[in-house]
């Protein structure tokens, strides 16, 4: 079909053709393809019809709207507003018919529709709300359990829990069908630190987080009971530092079967694949395809300089995941048969080397050898008896000096040499985080922190090209004590796992020996999959706000707040829905641009939302303005 072929076609199916009318009525089927051309004709033809602000309807001023969101059946538009108030519209009149003016202490954050007529509130002052439409005068229930703010709000029809996340990165549910004296039973059932947004997937299988580690984590087959136990300790942007560093992290190694693909219940997914150019920073805003599909993301760059969306695969695949081919640890042979011991010995015994490990409870004297820090590493011995592999791999004798000392008091006191390198990693990534929330809270709440500014929380998590081996050291000088550092690093080359370092493969120079047996058994650190399926570069105004993008009801659209508009994006001309076009692609495909208003409103856009019935499109800014956008073949009335 030519160009002019295809446009006629379209003009021939669209909306606000009679010709379409026509063949309906006289009962012949409709082509294929019409769809697509009607679905064009309504999201291209979509114009601005009404707007709604406080100075226009002479009320309290409501700050910036920072989510709005509709009733399932569309006939209610419920706006989450920073100076603590909500504000409930009809969509179809585009007037407010409700206003709550103090429903939290704090900004509100976000709003859930659990039914038709039940909803929930979230805000910075640490509580979720829950309200009942029929009676707006008071609250059902305040569910009190958060430590920080909240900012994110999901809920699962399949196991009638509520699930919200904090800025600090935790995870609760809230069984909202069961009571206490005190509260709801909750429970936090996962901490990702940088957390962003929290999402569900439409028939609660699938969890999506991003975080401001640049990254995307999907949990697979959901089960939310179950959750907190599997994931327990697991630590995303630990298992993601060891990924970029190439760098063996044995105590993020432990959790590398909740990757497997044969797992059957929570199983997790990395996805890290962004477009050319866009070395993503933060991850702020996330959405899930209507009917599971994909994942809608924007993202900050490193250098803050540009914005993206993305849009990612997140079905389950399955395809064996990629791994990477870097040496990390050694997973040696079964060991030779040994030889039984000589009676007498005339060899001179090897000297010692006296190692500190973990500081102990009791203190030592002055003077004294201590008994229970020091221990020996025998490298010969060391390679005979070695267990085939495990998380370390040195065999820790007792010294002469244990003064009988039981066996399992030493095991559980050792370990491993390499813990300590673990708890180092752990702590560097930690400690930076805790230093930025110290500084912001010292610095006081002011209004552009409170209208969700994004927070540059440090991870630890780095393109491999601004990892330096030399900083990576330093963290680790910094966290141990001056002696035990260096004893450790004078003797790392004992230590099958060496101090953590993103520096090139070791020379023989340094190791020796070691090098020989490294090619013969190597690790293998999971790498992930490529999910990209289309992306676009945004403007970068209004640098530090969060905008919330939206998927159309059926899918085929994403609005994008675009400065102080909007744009219509699509994955090509037609409209045509991801299922139709994601079988010719191959590699990343930029979207189109199908349609754009701007220049509505006087402030920055930070959220937008499809009516999940009709076709009907509202957005808000930061200045508390609503404005609706429908579908009209003339001149835009606005």
């Amino acid at each position: 079909m030519t160009n002019a072929e295809s446009m006629k076609f379209l003009a021939k199916n669209s909306a606000f053709s009679p010709y379409r009318l026509m063949r309906r009525e006289t009962g012949f089927g409709t082509p294929i393809g019409a769809g697509d051309a009607m679905a064009r004709s309504l999201y291209c033809g979509m114009k601005p019809i009404a707007s709604w602000d406080c100075e226009q309807a002479n009320a309290v001023p409501t700050g910036g709207v920072f989510n709005l969101e509709f009733s399932p059946e569309g006939t209610l538009l419920v706006a989450a507003c920073e100076k603590k108030s909500i504000q409930i519209f009809d969509p179809l009149t585009h007037k407010r018919i409700h206003s709550v003016n103090s429903a939290h202490s704090d900004c509100v954050n976000c709003v859930k529709f659990l039914d038709g007529r039940m909803f929930a509130t979230c805000s910075d002052d640490t509580t979720i709300a829950l309200w009942d439409i029929r009676n707006m005068k008071k609250t059902i229930r305040s569910l009190c359990g958060h430590t920080s703010w909240v900012k994110n709000i999901e809920f699962s029809f399949k196991d009638k829990l509520l699930v919200t996340s904090e800025l600090n990165g935790s995870i609760y549910t809230w069984d909202i069908n069961s009571y206490t004296e005190c509260n709801l039973v909750y429970q936090r059932v996962f901490h990702a630190s940088g957390l962003m947004r929290c999402r569900l997937s439409p028939d609660a299988r699938q969890m999506v987080m991003c975080t401001t580690g640049g990254l995307l984590v999907i949990i697979h087959n959901l089960n939310l009971s179950t959750l907190a136990q599997d994931l327990h300790g697991f630590k995303p942007n630990l298992y993601r530092l060891m990924q970029t560093s190439h760098q063996l992290i044995p105590i993020a190694a432990l959790y590398d079967h909740l990757f497997d693909d044969k797992r059957e219940e929570n199983r997790i997914e990395f996805v890290s694949d962004f477009p050319d150019g866009n070395d993503a920073k933060v991850v702020s805003s996330l959405q899930i395809h209507p009917l599971g599909w994909s994942a809608l993301s924007r993202n900050i760059s490193h250098d803050d300089r540009s914005e993206w969306s993305c849009i990612h695969d997140i079905q389950a695949s399955t395809e064996t995941p990629d791994k990477s081919t870097r040496d990390c640890t050694r997973v040696r042979p079964p060991p030779p048969p040994r030889r039984p011991p000589p009676r007498r010995s005339l060899r001179r015994p090897r000297p010692r080397l006296a190692r500190p490990l973990r500081p102990q409870n009791s203190v030592t004297p002055a003077g004294e050898a201590p008994s229970s820090s020091i221990r020996r590493i025998d490298r010969d011995s060391d390679r005979e008896d070695e267990p085939e592999a495990g998380p370390s791999t040195s065999r820790i004798e007792p010294s002469s000096h244990s003064n009988g000392s039981s066996s399992s008091a030493t095991s559980s006191r050792l370990d491993g040499l390499s813990s300590i390198q673990n708890d180092v990693w752990e702590a560097s990534i930690t400690i930076k985080q805790h230093r930025v929330l110290q500084e912001l809270y010292s610095r006081g709440v002011g209004r552009n922190f409170n209208m969700q500014r994004i927070m540059g929380i440090n991870t630890g998590i780095s393109p491999p090209s601004a990892l330096r081996p030399r900083a990576l050291r330093g963290a680790v000088a910094r966290l141990l004590p001056h002696a035990q550092h260096a004893q450790l690093a004078s003797h790392a080359e004992l230590s099958p796992v060496s101090l953590p370092s993103t520096s090139r493969d070791p020379s023989p120079a340094d190791h020796g020996d070691s090098c020989d047996e490294d090619r013969e058994t190597r690790h293998y650190i999971r790498q992930n999959r490529d999910r990209l399926l289309y992306y676009i570069e945004e403007t970068n105004e209004g640098k530090g706000f969060i905008k919330e993008l939206c998927y159309s009801a059926d899918g085929r659209l994403v609005c994008s707040p675009f400065g102080r508009g909007m744009r219509l994006l699509a994955l090509n001309e037609n409209c045509s829905e991801l299922s139709q076009c994601v079988q010719y692609v191959k590699t990343p495909k930029p979207m189109v641009d199908v349609g754009q208003s701007l220049g509505i409103h006087q402030d920055l856009v930070v959220s937008s939302k499809f009516n999940p019935r009709y076709h009907m499109l509202v957005t808000g800014c930061l200045e508390g303005k609503i404005v609706w956008y429908e579908p009209y073949s003339g001149e835009s009335l606005y």
